[in-house]
């Protein structure tokens, strides 16, 4: 079941409290201590706002390029969007927002969807596809796990395919990609990711290559 299908069942089972613009919403919920949902969707593109005891703690942005979770999705927002609001049971939100925490909540402010700053990139981020290939030995390694972090925070995380492959969407910048099978890590390296594509491989006991 995909998130868009996920979220449509929950919301079938809320109570719809009202609509609003993305300042209404923020301003109403905080009032209200509202825990709940927001759902703005336009063309083919949807986000998903994701609301604990008035804060606004998880976001989900879905479109045909793929998902953004947390601050990677809220930077997408322009202001101008209108959500349906609903309220939603705190079991349901905050087992959501475990996977799409907004950390910066200053992209929420009004006029203040600031960019995540990364030191050495004074250029604006941009979001970008992350391709890796994890091999052993020369061959490729399916079935790891493979981690993205930034500071000790797990902005995503994948298993690699048959062929030792594994896509992530992010934000530009410096990660620290950790490969690890069942509970053991294998090995760890720093990414450094300002392309719009970037495709590398991870070898384990190795050093990474790349290619754009």
């Amino acid at each position: 079941m995909d998130i868009n299908d996920l979220i449509g069942q929950i919301l079938r089972q809320s109570e719809y409290e009202g609509r609003f613009t993305l300042d209404e919403l923020l301003h109403y919920s905080s009032v209200h201590s509202l825990t709940g949902i927001g759902v703005s969707r336009e063309g083919t593109h949807a986000f998903f706002l994701v609301l604990s005891g008035g804060e606004p703690d998880g976001a989900i942005l879905v479109d045909e390029k793929g998902t953004l979770f947390g601050d990677a999705a809220v930077l997408h927002l322009n202001g101008g969007e209108t959500f349906e609001l609903s309220r939603v049971t705190p079991q349901i939100t905050e087992a959501l927002i475990s996977r799409c925490r907004v950390y910066e909540k200053s992209h929420l402010k009004k006029n203040g969807r600031l960019e995540i700053p990364t030191i050495g990139t004074p250029v604006r981020q941009r979001v970008g596809v992350l391709c890796l290939t994890v091999r052993s030995g020369g061959e490729p390694l399916g079935g790891v796990h493979v981690s993205i972090r930034k500071g000790k925070l797990v902005t995503t995380s994948d298993v690699t395919d048959s062929k030792g492959r594994v896509r992530f969407r992010l934000l530009n910048g410096r990660y620290m990609c950790v490969v690890s099978d069942r509970n053991t890590e294998r090995t760890r390296c720093i990414i450094e990711f300002h392309e719009p594509q970037v495709e590398m491989c991870v070898n384990i006991g190795g050093t990474e290559d790349e290619s754009k």
